[in-house]
């Protein structure tokens, strides 16, 4: 089992930051993914609870179904399918700090390529700062544009 996490500060109330990691459909325009569609809608939102959601970059989608979702404070998935990796959680929890936000994704996965599992897990926390980099970039625009 490996796990890691990442903290980032976001200058955006806890709501936008949500919002804006949540509205997964919209991940290609400000993250490097190229596809991400719902494959089914939560129960009570659509990106909520029980959505499954694939995630396309390069090569097949990154399947994951949403485990958590209570809005604008925390949000969490189990990895489907997609990744070379087994037991894959990842939780998202946001917190109101110096009037933004305090991110921390947090990571717990088990890579299943022999030996390699370092460079996957390089590779993965790479991939998650830039996801939030693009969240952040987004909801600091919107914060903005409300005020």
């Amino acid at each position: 089992m490996a796990s890691f996490r990442y903290v980032r500060q976001v200058a955006a109330p806890p709501e936008v930051v949500f919002d804006v990691l949540t509205d997964h459909r919209r991940y290609p325009e400000i993250t490097a993914l190229r596809k991400a569609e719902l494959e089914r809608e939560g129960e009570a939102e659509p990106n909520g609870l029980g959505a499954i959601r694939s995630l396309t970059v390069a090569g097949p989608p990154m399947r994951e179904e949403v485990i958590a979702y209570e809005p604008p404070y925390r949000f969490a998935y189990k990895l489907l399918s997609g990744l070379p990796v087994r037991d894959h959680v990842g939780t998202v929890e946001m917190q109101p700090s110096g009037g933004g936000t305090e991110v921390v994704y947090a990571v717990k996965t088990t890579p299943t390529i022999p030996l390699a599992g370092p460079v996957f897990m390089l590779g993965l926390k790479k991939a998650i700062r830039d996801l939030i980099g693009g969240v952040a970039k987004e909801s600091e625009r919107r914060a903005a544009d409300a005020r």
